[in-house]
């Protein structure tokens, strides 16, 4: 392999402003790598996706975070008492650490930045069993804020509704869902159950929405031999659902193509990935 390749790399880093990441050498170094490994046409591929790459820094997330809070309606607020913040999640999730529960606390921290939110009580419930009939009652002026980091395939967003209006207490028009991103196929279903979505980023899917049919195709099969190289790299081809994501937040979302975040090898060597989640 030339220079050329790894020159249009560091453009692509520079463009995209990732050198003032703190960790963009070791993000650097694991794309070279992977480049390295790949032919000319493959090459180009990761190039391409590279190149509309969404890398959220820690530091950016709470400056998305008070862009989306921002975007809900003063009318709203202003008749508002008292917001309920509530991480989406599944079930079997809730004693674990996610992404949802990292936006309930980050919404703590901006909260006080945000003049239109001065006279409203903030609650946070972090599990299920706090949200439900027994244990909480909703008011009516109250507003639910149903909140993540990113919305992949739709999932789980939609067992949190489901659960969280199990609660008789809770109506539909209260729910609101906040993203700092999400994909479009997922904005579409909230926004067809009645319930509004605040977002600071709507993800496309990075092949498929980005060329003609015949053109994707072909640029689907060249992803399809990249993930050869990857053990096991079916289980999530294309990303999870297929999603053709192409983002990292605080961590890399499994909707994400998987050579951008799963260990791949050559002639029987492991290379790290450029956004590795383990």
């Amino acid at each position: 392999m030339n220079f050329e390749p790894l020159l249009k790399l560091f453009k692509i880093f520079e463009k995209n402003k990732w050198t003032t990441h703190a960790l963009y050498e070791t993000v650097m170094l694991n794309f070279c790598n992977l480049l390295t490994n790949l032919n000319e046409q493959q090459r180009d591929l990761i190039l391409e996706l590279t190149d509309r790459y969404n890398w959220i820094s820690p530091n950016e997330l709470s400056a998305k975070l008070t862009n989306t809070l921002n975007l809900v309606e003063a009318e709203k607020l202003k008749s508002c008492k008292r917001i309920i913040v509530f991480p989406i999640m599944r079930p079997e999730d809730e004693d674990k650490v996610k992404s949802g529960h990292m936006i309930v606390y980050m919404v703590r921290g901006v909260k006080p930045f945000l003049k239109q939110y001065d006279h409203i009580q903030v609650i946070e419930l972090i599990k299920y069993e706090d949200i439900k009939h027994d244990k909480f009652k909703a008011d009516v002026s109250d507003q639910i804020f149903l909140v993540d980091d990113y919305l992949g395939s739709g999932e789980t967003i939609k067992t949190t509704i489901e659960l969280v209006l199990k609660n008789r207490t809770i109506e539909l028009s209260q729910l609101n869902v906040i993203a700092i991103a999400s994909q479009r196929d997922t904005i579409d279903f909230v926004k067809g159950q009645g319930i509004p979505i605040y977002f600071d980023h709507e993800e496309k899917r990075g092949i498929t929405d980005y060329y003609e049919t015949e053109g994707a195709s072909e640029k689907i099969m060249i992803m399809l031999e990249i993930e050869k190289l990857i053990p096991g790299g079916s289980l999530f081809s294309l990303g999870y659902n297929k999603s053709e994501a192409l983002i990292t937040l605080t961590r890399t979302p499994d909707n994400t193509f998987p050579i951008f975040w799963k260990e791949h090898k050559k002639d029987g060597q492991g290379f790290k990935a450029p956004f590795p989640r383990y």
